[in-house]
C-alpha cells in the first residue's frame, strides 16, 4: 500500500523515515502514481540526505567498508596517514558517485571517465600536479590517465590489497564480483593459500601459475587471474609502478622484475594492463549494467535475489540502455519494477 510505498522508497535513498512530504503522498493515495513515484524519487535524491544512501550502497557494492582493516605501515608509508588517505580515498568514490547520480551521467563512466574529483593527497600518489589543499575539486584528468574509472581509484586499489602488497587473485575476484557480476565459487577447503615460494617463483605471476598447476585450482584461477593481473602496474595503495622494486631485492637479492600485466580471457581475448581491461569491460557493457542493477535491486530491497526476478532484471538492463545507461534513469527502473512495488 501506500504508505509501505513511503517507507521503501525512505529507506532506499535516505536510510531514514519517510519525511511529512511522503507521508502526505502516502495519505492521499496519489503515491502509487507512476509520475508521483518519480517525482518523489527526483526530490529525494537531490536532498543532502540521499548521501545515506551513497555511502551504504558504495560501502556494500565495492567493499569500502572494510577499508583501514589492513592500513600500511606508519613508518613505511607515511603519506597516508599525513593527508587521512584512508577518508580521502572513499571521498574520491562517493563524489563521482553521486556527480552521475546527481546530472544522470552514465553507469559506464564507472568503468572509465576523463574525470574525478581529487584533493592534494590524492593527487600526490596519483602523480598529478596543480592540487593543493584537502578539500575536494572536479579535475579533468590529463591525456593518457589510468585513473578515470573506479579501477583506477585508490580506494578500490587500496581494498583488494594487504596493506603490504598486492593481491592479485582478491583484485580478481573483486572485478567478476562487482563489475562482471560472475563471482567464483569458494576456494575448496583442502586447497592452501597462496604464499610467496622465492626459492622456485620471483613473481606474483610465476607463483600463480604454480598455483594453477593444481588442476581443482585451475578452472577458477583462469577466470581471476587475467583481470587481478592487469592491475599489478598499481601497488597496495595504488601508487603506479613499472616494476616490482625493493619487496623483490629483499627477499631473493636479484633485480627487481618488470610487471607483466597482460592476460587472455576465457573467451580467448588478450588483455594488457588497465587499459585492456577497460576496453574490455566497455565492449561488454550489459554485463556491467545487469551486475550494477542486481547490486542495486539487492540494496533496495534488503534481501537476496531470486529466479523470479531475473525477468524484471533484464527488462531494467534493456529500459537503460535506451538512454545510454543513466544512473538515474537506473534508480528509477528499480523503483517502477515489480519487485520494489511488491512485498
Amino acid at each position: 500500500n501506500s504508505f509501505e510505498m513511503a517507507s521503501r522508497l525512505s529507506y532506499f535513498l535516505w536510510n531514514s523515515m519517510p519525511d511529512d512530504r511522503l507521508f502526505a503522498a502516502a495519505a492521499d493515495g496519489t503515491l502509487l502514481n507512476r509520475d508521483v513515484q518519480l517525482a518523489q524519487v527526483n526530490r529525494l535524491l537531490e536532498d543532502e540526505k540521499s548521501d545515506a544512501f551513497v555511502r551504504n550502497f558504495l560501502g556494500q557494492w565495492l567493499w569500502l567498508d572494510q577499508l583501514g582493516e589492513m592500513p600500511p605501515d606508519p613508518k613505511r608509508d607515511t603519506v597516508y596517514y599525513e593527508y587521512k588517505l584512508e577518508q580521502a580515498m572513499v571521498e574520491e568514490t562517493r563524489l563521482c558517485f553521486d556527480d552521475l547520480l546527481q546530472h544522470n551521467g552514465s553507469i559506464l563512466d564507472l568503468i572509465d571517465s576523463r574525470q574525478t574529483w581529487l584533493n592534494e593527497g590524492l593527487a600526490r600518489i596519483y602523480g598529478i600536479d596543480g592540487i593543493a589543499g584537502r578539500h575536494f575539486r572536479k579535475v579533468t584528468l590529463p591525456p593518457g590517465s589510468r585513473r578515470g574509472g573506479l579501477l583506477g581509484q585508490a580506494s578500490v586499489l587500496t581494498v583488494t590489497a594487504n596493506g603490504v602488497e598486492t593481491q592479485p587473485v582478491r583484485r580478481g575476484v573483486w572485478v567478476l564480483e562487482n563489475i562482471l557480476g560472475t563471482p567464483p565459487p569458494p576456494p575448496p577447503p583442502d586447497v592452501p593459500e597462496i604464499t610467496p615460494d622465492t626459492r622456485s617463483a620471483r613473481t606474483i605471476r610465476e607463483q600463480l601459475e604454480l598455483h594453477r598447476a593444481n588442476r581443482t585450482c585451475f578452472e577458477c584461477h583462469r577466470k581471476i587471474d587475467p583481470l587481478g593481473l592487469a592491475l599489478e602496474h598499481f601497488d597496495y595503495l595504488g601508487r603506479f609502478r613499472t616494476d616490482y622494486g625493493r619487496n623483490v631485492r629483499r627477499q631473493s637479492g636479484a633485480r627487481a622484475a618488470a610487471i607483466d600485466v597482460s592476460g587472455k580471457m576465457p573467451d580467448g581475448t588478450t588483455i594488457t594492463g588497465i587499459d585492456g581491461l577497460k576496453r574490455y569491460l566497455l565492449d561488454h557493457p550489459d554485463m556491467f549494467a545487469r551486475c550494477l542493477t542486481r547490486k542495486l535491486m539487492t540494496y533496495a530491497l534488503g534481501r537476496r535475489l531470486a529466479f523470479s526476478d531475473r525477468g524484471e532484471i533484464d527488462r531494467i538492463v534493456n529500459e537503460i540502455k535506451q538512454t545510454r545507461y543513466g544512473l538515474r534513469d537506473l534508480v528509477n527502473q528499480v523503483v517502477l519494477s515489480r519487485a520494489f512495488r511488491s512485498k
